[in-house]
């Protein structure tokens, strides 16, 4: 008679080391907003990431300057208050409940967070403002809720990444390293190539428009300093020196082949004015936009005469 063997196998529990239960609000703002600075204490927590800006946070035990790049914890149930001392502010923020005990971890003062912790951080923000409304529209920061039509799980995503970034910047904290391992760098340089190749979809596809770097790091969530590096690592060009060339190639290949005019074409290409077109065209070609297209014209023209020279000798032979 065969018995059936019964293999044990040792589980490792999740014991959930940062239980994030819910938010409330989650914002990216773009600009500094209209608000007078005062101590607020709230039943909820609340992370703030400084994106572009300088301002001072200000808790019962002492002021703390802040500035892009930072971020910034307020515990729930302490008096806080923050204020920006810079008209160029940009930051996002998050309301959520944990009672995890290690949040204490978090009482800090400002600090910077690396690449992958405020990647990790925005995402769980803006995800959590695309899927949520505002509860009243006069009354935008007491509270928010799903919009119609949005899966619960998403949800859970928000409140699974936020629990991940907890998880990322408590083992920094802790001098925690089993995070910094070779995946990293791996992951690093993925991203950086899907970072430029998405930059230069976008430049094609808005070749017509005045593209800022501040469009670009609002768009791809990364920081100037970071996106400049990267993208010159990667390219030998500057961001915006890389989009003026793609403009230029443009304008060469339109001056070429249609019959538009040199004022349209640089309306089309999103330039200010004609006489900057013509200015930056000429620095990059040696031409004028005009001088231009009258060698091309005679460029097609002794191409086409080539052409027809050739078909004629082969029509002779035949």
């Amino acid at each position: 008679m065969s018995s059936t063997k019964i293999m044990r196998y040792h589980v490792t529990e999740n014991r959930r080391f940062f239980n994030v239960s819910g938010f409330t609000t989650a914002h990216y703002f773009f600009c500094k907003p209209n608000f007078v600075p005062r101590f607020e204490q709230y039943e909820f927590s609340q992370i703030f990431y400084v994106l572009s800006g300088t301002g001072v946070y200000t808790t019962e035990q002492g002021s703390y300057p802040i500035h892009s790049g930072t971020m910034f914890y307020r515990p729930a149930g302490r008096r806080s208050k923050y204020e920006w001392t810079s008209g160029q502010v940009r930051f996002a923020l998050i309301s959520f409940y944990c009672d995890s005990p290690a949040m204490e971890r978090f009482e800090i003062p400002p600090f910077l967070l690396n690449q992958e912790e405020g990647a990790t951080l925005l995402d769980a923000i803006k995800t959590a403002e695309k899927i949520c409304e505002p509860l009243d529209d006069d009354e935008t920061m007491i509270g928010q809720r799903l919009r119609a039509g949005v899966p619960e799980v998403m949800q859970s995503f928000v409140c699974a990444s936020l629990e991940r970034f907890l998880c990322m910047v408590y083992c920094r904290i802790k001098g925690i390293d089993m995070l910094q391992d070779e995946s990293c760098k791996v992951g690093a340089f993925l991203r950086t190539e899907q970072l430029v190749e998405g930059v230069k979809k976008y430049f094609a596809e808005h070749l017509g428009e005045q593209v800022s770097i501040r469009d670009l790091c609002d768009r791809f969530w990364i920081s100037e300093t970071a996106l400049r590096k990267k993208f010159r690592r990667e390219t030998g060009m500057g961001v915006m020196e890389y989009f003026m060339d793609k403009k230029i190639k443009e304008a060469e290949h339109r001056l070429g082949t249609t019959t538009l005019s040199v004022t349209e074409i640089a309306a089309g290409l999103g330039f200010s004015s004609t006489s900057y077109f013509t200015k930056v065209f000429k620095a990059k070609t040696g031409m004028t936009p005009t001088e231009y297209s009258r060698y091309a014209s005679k460029r097609w023209a002794y191409f086409a005469q080539r052409e027809e020279k050739r078909g004629r000798k082969t029509k002779e032979k035949d």
